[in-house]
Parts: structure tokens; C-alpha cells; sequence
């Protein structure tokens, strides 16, 4: 009878195949989506709050965007927002709240995969209904509300999880250990989903700030901002947008603005070729918050930069999440 030498190598197929599987379906612990559902969450709902006071302006039926121009410009009268079914102001206010309860209990973890899917629904009605007032934050929150929906993002501090605990503790018998939750290969895909997209997203805008340039008055040559040095100075002194104004400091610090300006672009180009290796990840992760908590200060948006920094969790492994918040935790 014929034996197989434990030295023999793998096939190729075989041999591809492992490292792919692993990346994409080992099992993990859900940990680190739910932290992130509940800081998306959290920033999805002040987003739809801030948009109370001009409710009408932007979704309503004599507002800045009619229904009509809206479907012309995307070239189809077929309903991609809510709004778009209602005329009646007191329907569209009433949607407006729906809404905002729907993420609101995304948030909290109730019904969770029910909401999420919800929450999504809701972020890309306002989205398509005045795609005009949208900024960079909406393409990343609806980018983490869609992968949030595919893996486990209740399981772990939610009340769904309270629920859950509860319901076990109820049985006879039943003990709180056996009652956890275990890891899923979901919650792999939806994280690495994350992880990539977001790396994408860094890469591309370290090469958009690269190619960036405008002609000069005189027509001979191009101004390159970033390339100068300089393209941090004119983040900071564009009027109203700041959150705070640093002009004052950086006006006769050439040096700094240079510095800051260089730093930016060799983050973004960085970070999404060495956030792949653990031993560059702890780093980039810390020089992350005061990097994009700056440029949410220079810019003014805060949303897209909280955004970015909740999208960055995603590179953290369950097991610190337990360690910080817990791993039984409802």
C-alpha cells in the first residue's frame, strides 16, 4: 500500500488556496464590528440630525433640489430614495424621524441585522435624494454601513447580545460560557472587506494628491500644492472652513507647513502599503488619530476624518477589543 511522505509538498492549487482561505474565512470574533457599528453608528446619526433644520430646503417638494432636476441629472425617474414617494411635508418630517430612530437602534444593537440593513437603506435616501450636498463623508459611511451588514456587528455590546444573555440565563440549567459567541467566518469577510477598501481609499488619495495641479495665471507651467509643501497652508486658510483658525502659526513657519504638508501624503501612501504588516500597524494606527483629528481642525470635515479614524478600527484585533471593553460584555 502506497504512503503519502508527511515531507512532500503541496500541490500549487493547494498552496495558493491556504494563504487566500485564511485572510478571507479564518473565523474570528466580532468584537471589533461591533465597536465599529456603534461609532458609525453614532456618526450616521449625527449626520442625519444635522440635516433637521433644512429638512425641507433639501428634501422637500419646493425645496433647492426638485425631484424632477435630481432625476434628470442621474439620468432615471426610478426611486432610489424614500423621499422621492412623498410630497406631503408632514410624510417627508415623519420619514425624517423614522430614520432617525432606524439608526438610532442600529447604534444601540437592537435588532440588529434587521437594522443594519435599514441603516443602510436610510443613509443612501438622503444620499440620491440631493446628491449635490454630499461631501467625502458619504461615500465612507455608506462604504462601512454596506459591510457592517454582512457580518455579526450585534453580537458583542449590543442589546441584542443583553437580550440574548438573558433569554439563556432563563433555561434551566444553561451556563453563561456555553452561551457566548464564537467565531465567525462573517465577521472575517466583513472585516477584510473593510480593511481593503479602506486601503484602496488611502492609496488613492496619496496618488490624487501627487497628480493635483492647476495652470499657473501665465500659462507656463502647473502649481502643484503638495508637491510644494504648501497644500497645508491653503487647507487652513480657506474662509469658513476651518474648524479653528492656525493661520496665525503658520504663517511665517514655512518649515512647519512643509513638514505637515509632506506628512500627509507620505501617511496616505504609507498607510495602505504597510497597514499589512504587523509590525508597522501599531504605529500607523497611533499616528492616524492626531493626523486625521488635525486635518479635521484645517478642513472643517470632521464627520469624513471621524469616518476615516472609525474605519481604521478595522485593523484591530478582536482580542485588544475584549481587553479594553470587555469580552463577555453585553
Amino acid at each position: 500500500m502506497a504512503t503519502i511522505s508527511l515531507a512532500e509538498p503541496l500541490p500549487l492549487s493547494e498552496r495558493l488556496l491556504r494563504p487566500w482561505n485564511a485572510f478571507w474565512f479564518a473565523p474570528r470574533d466580532a468584537a471589533t464590528l461591533s465597536v465599529m457599528r456603534i461609532a458609525v453608528g453614532a456618526v450616521a446619526l449625527y449626520w442625519e440630525a444635522s440635516y433637521t433644520l433644512d429638512l425641507m430646503r433639501f428634501f422637500g417638494p419646493d425645496g433647492f433640489f426638485p425631484l424632477v432636476d435630481v432625476q434628470l441629472a442621474r439620468g432615471s425617474t426610478f426611486p432610489r430614495s424614500y423621499f422621492e414617494l412623498a410630497s406631503d411635508r408632514t410624510v417627508i418630517w415623519a420619514m425624517h424621524g423614522a430614520g432617525l430612530v432606524v439608526l438610532a437602534l442600529f447604534t444601540a444593537g437592537l435588532f440588529t441585522r434587521i437594522t443594519s440593513v435599514a441603516a443602510l437603506f436610510v443613509v443612501l435616501s438622503y444620499i440620491h435624494r440631493a446628491p449635490a450636498v454630499a461631501s467625502q463623508a458619504e461615500p465612507i459611511l455608506a462604504m462601512l454601513l454596506l459591510y457592517l451588514c454582512l457580518g455579526p456587528c450585534g453580537a458583542r455590546y449590543s442589546i441584542d447580545r443583553i437580550l440574548q444573555r438573558r433569554r439563556a440565563a432563563a433555561k434551566p440549567g444553561a451556563s453563561v460560557a456555553s452561551n457566548e459567541p464564537g467565531p465567525s467566518w462573517t465577521a472575517t469577510v466583513s472585516t477584510r472587506l473593510i480593511q481593503v477598501h479602506l486601503a484602496m481609499a488611502y492609496a488613492a488619495m496619496a496618488l490624487a494628491k501627487l497628480n493635483d495641479g492647476f495652470p499657473l495665471v501665465d500659462g507656463e507651467g502647473t502649481y502643484h500644492a503638495w508637491w510644494m509643501g504648501e497644500a497645508a497652508w491653503w487647507l487652513a486658510a480657506r474662509p469658513y472652513s476651518p474648524l479653528l483658525d492656525v493661520t496665525g502659526g503658520l504663517t511665517n513657519n514655512v518649515l512647519l507647513v512643509n513638514a505637515w504638508t509632506h506628512a500627509i501624503v507620505l501617511f496616505e501612501a504609507g498607510f495602505a502599503i504597510f497597514i499589512w504588516r504587523p509590525a508597522f500597524r501599531r504605529c500607523l494606527l497611533w499616528v492616524a488619530v492626531p493626523m486625521w483629528l488635525s486635518l479635521a481642525v484645517i478642513t472643517g470635515l470632521a464627520p469624513f476624518c471621524l469616518l476615516m479614524l472609525v474605519g481604521n478600527l478595522a485593523f484591530v484585533a478582536p482580542e485588544a477589543m475584549q481587553r479594553r471593553f470587555g469580552a463577555s460584555a453585553g
